[in-house]
């Protein structure tokens, strides 16, 4: 019998080397070989995303939201309660004005303003157990709105509206969630304490500080973009401006970079990019206070002589007005100032040939 199946499995083997030997089986036998390994490396490479992702994305208790660890529970909050396996004690809740919440099975409220969401899922588990509903629940807390935290966003912005603070923010990430500051905004922004930040400062409620925006953008002083908190408000200040009406090529306001030194009357021509073919060079007019139309005063100006520098350049003041009349108008200084007047109050409501530039 032995022998027998010797016999069967030499045979067999003979066979199988005589298979083989044969060139088309072979590549028949590394093609199915290939084609295998081929669906095994694919199964891999699905397989090991789809877990890596699944890894990332499983929230923890009371942590489905990335801003949770950083967020504190205020009052107008709207919540997400779950508890695994009893979802009715679970549920969507806003926070009182008390800053408590009341869930089904607890007897009293649980105080949840100042907390996060981690510790109030720990307070409402601990609630369930005291009370008796369940042994050992697994609790999750995600706020769902953001209502307690605040931060006012007011002046020369895109977006001006109160905005919530879903986490640690500064003083130019609020900026930026009102849309950036627009244009024409000044240099700085000013800052009103709320409680939170006169608490956290150790100054008082109403207390004022001052941010150069300018010097933060360029990193000059990193320090200034401070942290904003519940109630404050941020006022991010308009441009001072100075306006070249008249006949000049771009009429128009430009913004001062820098109101402190201001800008000459030679540069506002310039950025204005120069006069017109009838302009009376040697007529100029400055419009001064020119918000009070009784206070306003007109300095008459020799644009060709400063220019040539046989004068002495004028600084113009934020809102002058600097009015180049044209060489066919013969008009008296306080004509060329009502004339200048009228210009800017044209362009200021309908836009009319308005362009903003950025003084020297």
């Amino acid at each position: 019998m032995r022998n027998g199946l010797r016999t069967v499995k030499m045979r067999t083997t003979s066979v199988e080397k005589a298979t083989l030997r044969n060139p088309l089986t072979r590549r028949k036998n590394t093609l199915e070989r290939s084609r295998r390994l081929l669906v095994c490396i694919l199964l891999f490479a699905v397989w090991v995303p789809c877990g890596l992702s699944a890894q990332a994305t499983t929230p923890a208790v009371g942590d489905r939201n990335p801003a949770a660890q950083d967020y504190t529970i205020g009052p107008g909050d709207v919540l997400t309660v779950t508890v695994a396996d009893a979802p009715e004690f679970g549920g969507k809740v806003r926070v009182g004005d008390s800053g408590s919440i009341q869930l089904l099975g607890i007897p009293r409220p649980i105080a949840a303003e100042g907390k996060s969401t981690t510790q109030l899922s720990e307070d409402i588990r601990q609630a369930l157990m005291d009370a008796k509903q369940l042994r050992d629940p697994q609790v999750s807390v995600f706020v769902e709105e953001y209502h307690g935290r605040t931060v006012t966003v007011l002046g020369a912005v895109n977006k001006p509206a109160v905005y919530s603070l879903e986490k640690r923010t500064t003083v130019l990430e609020a900026i930026s969630a009102a849309g950036g500051a627009l244009p024409n905004s000044g240099s700085t922004a000013t800052i009103v304490r709320g409680r939170a930040s006169a608490e956290a400062t150790g100054t008082t409620v109403g207390s004022v500080q001052i941010v150069n925006l300018s010097r933060l953008a360029e990193g000059e002083d990193l320090s200034a973009n401070v942290e904003v908190r519940n109630g404050d408000i941020i006022n991010v200040s308009a441009a001072q401006l100075v306006y070249v009406v008249g006949a000049v090529t771009k009429p128009g306001g430009f913004v001062l970079s820098n109101p402190e030194e201001g800008i000459s009357a030679s540069q506002a021509v310039a950025l204005a990019e120069g006069f017109t073919r009838l302009a009376s060079v040697h007529r100029g007019v400055i419009v001064r206070q020119s918000t009070s139309d009784h206070a306003r005063s007109e300095i008459p100006v020799d644009l060709a002589k400063m220019m040539a520098g046989q004068e002495t350049d004028v600084l113009l003041a934020p809102n002058d007005i600097l009015y180049v009349p044209d060489s066919n108008a013969k008009k008296t200084l306080k004509v060329m100032g009502d004339v200048a007047m009228a210009t800017v109050n044209g362009i200021a409501i309908y836009g009319i040939g308005y362009k903003i530039g950025t003084s020297y």
